[in-house]
């Protein structure tokens, strides 16, 4: 769920049980390890004693900063989503030009999608779902929830602006993922592709924001 299988982005506090977390390194070693086992394991068979071996970390450590196995999996979920949300709103983001900052992220965000890693565990994970359905719940508000927000959200700032014609910014957001990642997400799940070359994913992203800007700007 990375853009790499051994690295992780961790810059996001994580969910605790209880309190601030102390050692922000120990939270970063946690989740580099969760993501690798559930890379390699999946959800149902990666345990978190199995994560904290990994880690280098007690298991008490672990429980103390995520209380449970489908906490840690947000987490790391939620580490990707802030590596990404930078492009968003990051520093000097929001005083960036509309068409700069959506191409920003939309690089990052099929540059993520689009990671064979990633793909090999979407598919793993599709069949956990069906028998956890509580567990894609969690992921969907935890990644692709989260990414609709805040793509909504940048949206309409930029439409009470008066930078583009748009009154439903989630459908508005839904539109320009869906022109983003065009047909190409159907193709590597099939396996028909294996993955895009960074000079192509920037290519793609540039035209689709084109496309969509061209339908929400007046003129």
């Amino acid at each position: 769920m990375t853009q790499t299988r051994a690295q992780a982005n961790t810059d996001v506090k994580p969910r605790h049980s209880g309190g601030r977390s102390r050692d922000l390194a120990k939270d970063r070693a946690i989740l580099d390890a969760a993501h690798r086992c559930f890379f390699d394991n999946g959800f149902a068979r990666t345990t978190m004693e199995e994560v904290a071996q990994v880690a280098g970390v007690s298991k008490v450590t672990v429980y103390s900063r995520f209380a449970d196995k489908g906490v840690l999996f947000e987490g790391v979920v939620a580490a990707q989503m802030a590596r990404m949300g930078e492009a968003l709103d990051g520093e000097g983001a929001k005083d960036a030009p509309l068409e700069d900052r959506l191409n920003a992220f939309g690089v990052a965000l099929l540059t993520f999608l689009f990671d064979r890693d990633h793909v090999a565990m979407k598919r793993m994970l599709a069949v956990e779902f069906i028998t956890m359905p509580a567990l894609a719940r969690r992921f969907y508000e935890a990644g692709p929830g989260t990414c609709r927000e805040r793509l909504a959200s940048v949206l309409a700032d930029y439409a009470a602006r008066g930078e583009i014609m748009l009154t439903d910014h989630y459908y508005g957001a839904e539109s320009l993922l869906s022109i983003w990642k065009g047909f190409d997400d159907i193709r590597l799940e099939f396996g028909l592709i294996d993955g895009l070359p960074p000079e192509v994913i920037a290519e793609k992203v540039r035209r689709g924001t084109t496309v969509f800007l061209s339908m929400v700007r007046e003129g």
